[in-house]
């Protein structure tokens, strides 16, 4: 019984203490404050909750053969700036988050299976920049971003250059990446729209 209760004794004090902490302003939440406890909380909570809420994911990567080239050019747009690629730097203000974005070929990135990875990338996670792009984004266009990340190991110097100079990325007008451009020169004649008659009234003859 003295167990217990000196068990509900030191959560209560504890919870007090870091109800003084947060409510007075004393825990630093600047993404440039030294590393403390929620360092080594966070990824135990994250992995616990991971393994809870991917199970709800069953179709989680494209596998058809243009998979990885619409990925790639989705993971350019979205997922570059923070993650970079190998050969490729992340943008510079990445350097300032805090936590630091796993760089794509990090061993964080790839030990998540892909129901996982699929997960992080519609849901995102809170209070770590970590945007949810199932807001806008479609299950399709991420199960292609998952597809990308699985070919990473594999990078091809082209596809290594299009990722830096986003050459050979162009969309069409449907959004499908790697699609020629859309020009005048790439309408059929038989579908030209037919010449719209003048609106100017006819002159009477004298």
């Amino acid at each position: 019984m003295k167990f217990f209760a000196g068990v509900i004794v030191t959560v209560l004090v504890v919870l007090a203490i870091g109800g003084f902490i947060f409510a007075t302003g004393r825990f630093n939440v600047a993404a440039n404050a030294p590393a403390d406890f929620t360092e080594k909380l966070a990824p135990w909570v994250l992995d616990k909750a991971l393994e809870r809420r991917a199970r709800e994911v069953t179709d989680p990567i494209a596998k058809d053969p243009g998979a990885v080239a619409r990925g790639l050019s989705e993971y350019r747009e979205d997922c570059l700036p923070c993650h970079g690629a190998p050969g490729v730097d992340a943008a510079e203000f990445q350097e300032g988050m805090n936590p630091t974005p796993p760089g794509i070929d990090a061993d964080v990135v790839r030990n998540l299976s892909d129901a996982k990875l699929f997960w992080v990338i519609k849901n995102g996670i809170r209070m770590t920049g970590m945007p949810a792009f199932g807001v806008n984004t479609k299950d399709d266009e991420i199960r292609d971003i998952v597809a990308f990340v699985r070919h990473v190991p594999q990078l091809t110097d082209a596809e290594r250059n299009a990722l830096k100079t986003g050459a050979g990325l162009e969309k069409d007008e449907r959004g499908e990446a790697g699609a020629q451009p859309y020009s005048q020169s790439s309408v059929s004649p038989a579908a030209s729209p037919a010449p719209v008659p003048s609106a100017s009234p006819q002159h009477r003859r004298n």
